[in-house]
């Protein structure tokens, strides 16, 4: 097992914090005075608890990608594929008939499948840009995908006839519209993990368990809502009972589509890259120990925010990195190209596009179905020179301090300020 230290994430420069601090008052402008932050002794009180829970859990859980996600024993086959670095969203569709406090995103748009940034609107050259980026993994989102079944369910048969089982395929629903006759429907078209978000309907089974003996693999995907903690552990006992598989909390984090719900339920805000729920963090480290101690035969997994931050993105810009790296040119564990020189260093981000700005260098890659995307190169750094001792130590894979962020994915959990 890791140590300790390396399950949290920490600023030694106070002006790192400060710099989040102003990029989160900027994101919020007057509405940021209408949050509760931390204060110091909210900040003691939590850091004690998480310090307590993370000790629990370092003897008896799984920390994996560089500690922001646990407990990685049990990973179900969807989020191995994402921590993996092979995983495709596509979001089918941008509306929703559910009225979730916490979903962060509008559910008011009527644009065609995207995942990326790059609209898919016809089955086949989604699946086609599947196989051609080799992905291990493909999930069907929303909005509400059972809201269009007909569409969803054409996207599901095109990636499974083009790639057959080398792609592990799920779907995000909150199950209202599911029947018997459209799960075996979703299974006939290849489906083989399927994720409910079981707050969306009070944690209600019912819609649920029509899934169990049905579709391979069952999960249950939810943020990890605080003032439900008491109800969540009695579902995740009635979950095991029922045959679920795998179940998934998030942390919930603040955005401009929440952002009223939140406020009013009294939350404490945490500052970072974006702004997260303390008391959501502390709920799903409790939720993950107490699946531990009762021997449930549900595996919970936490997946930070810090995670999905930074693993999620970083696999984005690496398989894009990938497609245009050429001799003498590094991917870093972020993803970036990085290019050294006689007396220095460069590092570049690739970029896939439907549309090539014409600002950076590009290559153009053609898909067996005749649809062109774009690969830009964007440079990120001037030529940094280096002293000998940093090219030495670069070379070892122990980059200098300034270096780092382009060099390795930062581990564990975030600081809380």
């Amino acid at each position: 097992m890791p140590s300790l230290s390396l399950h949290v994430r920490s600023y030694p420069d106070e002006s790192i914090q400060q710099r989040l601090i102003e990029s989160n008052h900027r994101e919020y402008g007057r509405l940021y005075d209408l949050l509760t932050f931390a204060g110091p002794e909210r900040l003691a009180a939590a850091n004690a608890d998480r310090k307590e829970l993370l000790q629990w859990l370092d003897q008896r859980a799984g920390f994996g990608c560089a500690g922001t996600k646990l407990d990685c024993n049990g990973l179900s086959p969807g989020c191995r594929c994402c921590g993996e670095g092979g995983w495709s969203c596509l979001f089918v569709n941008g509306r929703c008939n559910g009225r979730c406090f916490y979903c962060p995103t509008a559910q008011d748009d009527d644009g065609p499948p995207v995942t990326n940034g790059l609209a898919f609107t016809s089955p086949e050259e989604y699946a086609a840009y599947v196989a051609a980026l080799g992905f291990s993994g493909v999930s069907i989102s929303g909005g509400e995908p059972l809201m269009t079944p007909d569409l969803t369910l054409s996207y599901l048969s095109a990636v499974r006839k083009r790639c057959g089982a080398d792609v592990h395929l799920w779907l995000y629903t909150n199950g209202t519209l599911l029947t018997a006759d459209l799960c075996s429907r979703l299974r006939d078209a290849g489906l083989d993990e399927i994720r409910f978000d079981l707050g969306a309907v009070r944690y209600n089974l019912k819609k649920l368990r029509l899934a169990v003996d049905c579709i391979p693999t069952v999960t249950v995907e939810i943020p990890a809502v605080p003032e439900d903690e008491q109800l969540l552990k009695q579902k995740m006992v009635e979950m095991a009972e029922a045959g679920v598989n795998h179940l998934n909390l998030h942390q919930m984090r603040l955005t401009p589509y929440n952002f009223g719900p939140l406020a009013e339920r009294g939350y404490t805000f945490l500052h970072g890259e974006k702004v997260t729920v303390l008391e959501s963090e502390l709920c799903a480290l409790r939720s993950v120990r107490f699946g531990l101690e009762r021997g449930l035969s549900l595996p919970v997994n936490y997946c930070s925010f810090p995670y999905k931050r930074r693993f999620q993105h970083a696999a984005a810009r690496r398989r894009a990195a990938l497609s245009v790296c050429v001799t003498g040119e590094t991917v870093t564990e972020p993803g970036y190209l990085r290019t050294l020189s006689a007396t220095g260093v460069r590092y570049c981000e690739a970029a896939l596009l439907q549309n090539p700005s014409c600002r950076h260098p590009f290559e153009k890659i053609v898909l067996e179905t005749g649809r062109a995307l774009y690969l830009e190169r964007r440079p990120l750094t001037p030529e940094l020179e280096l002293s000998h001792a940093e090219r030495t130590a670069l070379e070892a894979g122990q980059p200098p301090e300034r270096l780092a962020r382009f060099e390795r994915i930062e581990s564990g959990l975030a600081e809380y300020f």
